[in-house]
């Protein structure tokens, strides 16, 4: 049986290989990820961002507007793209439509920036969601992509925190109706986090808040410190009503 799903599974990377496929527009290509034009609109986050949370800025700066004074409960956080089309479509594809096959290589680039950061850690955990959401899309990408980064960098991936409350979707919120609607909504394990340098993965970085929040969490059962990397970050995020 195994032998026959090997067979099916090669067929299937032969006929729909989605690397000879650009993954923003479907043009046809023969390497890479992204056709040449696409990759023109994919921006990569350089030296001119926020050295706390990471978001690209006009130039290098401690704090940037979206998070003075903001989001204090994480030590720092990274990013690898600007989330922007034409990546947020394959994002949102990747989050939202089962394209899970995504996750390989977005953890490959998330790896590349844990190393040039020195973002070092004793654990790698990830965004939790809610059983009932979970159920509903059959998987967190979040949790997908702290997986593949685990694999690649020989960090212990630890599923330790739990989210306990079905909160609505954050969306369309601004930074303090999402940190309202976050309260009490997670809980972790303390025996594995206590003492512990944690690495929390997630896919977008907004507000912040959601991060923020969790890593309050971790920091209040005992966490020596907590760093947060996520694929991409919104460059501003202005709404504050």
């Amino acid at each position: 049986m195994i032998k026959v799903q090997n067979f099916l599974k090669a067929i299937k990377n032969s006929f729909f290989n989605e690397r000879w496929t650009c993954n923003c527009c479907g043009r046809e290509i023969f390497s890479g990820y992204f056709c040449a034009e696409c990759l023109k609109s994919v921006e990569k986050i350089g030296e001119n961002k926020c050295e706390h949370c990471g978001r690209k800025t006009a130039f290098k700066t401690q704090y940037c507007d979206s998070c003075k004074d903001k989001n204090l409960n994480f030590d720092l956080a990274r990013s690898v793209y600007v989330y922007d089309n034409p990546l947020s479509y394959v994002i949102q594809n990747f989050k939202y439509n089962n394209a899970k096959y995504h996750a390989e290589f977005f953890a490959g680039e998330m790896a590349n920036v844990y190393l040039e950061e020195d973002l070092s850690c004793d654990i790698i955990t990830f965004v939790p969601m809610h059983p009932k959401r979970l159920k509903k899309r059959s998987y967190n990408q979040a949790e997908l992509l702290a997986k593949e980064l685990s694999k690649i960098l020989n960090v212990q991936l630890v599923d330790c925190l739990q989210k306990v409350k079905d909160t609505k979707n954050q969306a369309k919120l601004s930074r303090d109706e999402r940190i309202k609607n976050l309260s009490d909504s997670f809980k972790v394990d303390k025996n594995l986090v206590k003492n512990k340098a944690v690495l929390l993965v997630d896919d977008v970085l907004t507000t912040g808040s959601t991060a923020d929040t969790v890593s309050k969490v971790l920091i209040k059962a005992g966490a020596e410190k907590v760093r947060v990397l996520t694929l991409a970050s919104v460059s501003k995020f202005v709404k504050e009503d």
